[in-house]
């Protein structure tokens, strides 16, 4: 009887032994299968990140390329302007450019400017920003609803100046020093360009020089100044940006005007 029932709880025993070593291993697929999932959905967590990543990335570049394109743009209508001078009437002198090579005591007298600017327009009361553009011949401003008309028996125009956001509208009125024509390659016809001669300040420099006015809505900067302007006053550091202060309007601000008065 004795040897009976020490059988009977050595079966009982291993019974439970076997019964826990069943428990612990189902426990184990179990842990193994979740752990494979949680690997699996981490794996697929990583994959959007990185694809969300790419995304930011590229909606970042974007404003980017938009300005590269602008700038692009600028330059190609600059380049339009200076090969227009070939078709004017009346020829102009030759523009001297200072060449790089000079000592520092040829500069003595000349402005630095950088390759961006504040210009003032006095009658104006305003700043608008300007490019300095060595490349670009004669200097443009950003003019619409442009109506040629006459006075005293010259030819005038009046347009409007605004900043490239559209923020101010300044109707101008200014005579016609010259015409010149530009021929772009999808047109037939060869497009007419006004020129004007506007008074300017740019830090020290305070001046007259021609405009040829042109739609520069698409442009990144409504002003563009070229050679014409920089010419025995300024040389250019295009490393450089706002090199000049900023004029401030005077405490009795005018309201926008035209730059030349009288009536049409």
């Amino acid at each position: 009887m004795k040897n009976t029932n020490i059988l009977q709880t050595s079966k009982i025993a291993i019974a439970s032994v076997l019964s826990l070593v069943f428990l612990n291993g189902c426990a184990m697929t179990q842990n193994k299968a979740n752990t494979a999932i949680v690997v699996q959905q981490q794996a697929q967590i990583e994959t959007i990140l990185q694809q969300q990543q790419q995304i930011l990335t590229t909606l970042q570049s974007q404003p980017d390329k938009f300005s590269e394109q602008d700038k692009a743009i600028e330059k190609l209508t600059a380049q339009l302007d200076d090969l227009s001078t070939a078709t004017q009437v009346k020829k102009t002198a030759p523009i001297v450019v200072p060449v790089t090579t000079k000592t520092n005591n040829d500069y003595t007298n000349k402005v630095l400017l950088g390759q961006e600017e504040w210009v003032w327009f006095e009658e104006l009361q305003t700043n608008f920003k300007s490019r300095v553009d060595t490349g670009a011949t004669t200097s443009s401003l950003n003019a619409t609803e442009i109506v040629k008309f006459e006075r005293d028996g010259k030819d005038w125009v009046k347009f409007n100046l605004s900043h490239k956001d559209g923020s101010a509208v300044f109707p101008m009125e200014a005579p016609v020093v010259r015409t010149i024509k530009i021929r772009q390659t999808n047109a037939t016809d060869a497009l007419r360009r006004y020129v004007v001669n506007l008074p300017i300040e740019l830090g020290d420099i305070n001046t007259e020089t021609e405009f040829t006015l042109a739609d520069r809505s698409r442009m990144i900067f409504p002003i563009l100044l070229g050679r014409t302007f920089l010419k025995d006053i300024a040389i250019v550091d295009v490393a450089q940006e706002y090199t000049q202060p900023k004029k401030q309007a005077t405490a009795n601000k005018k309201q926008p005007t035209s730059a030349k008065k009288g009536a049409n």
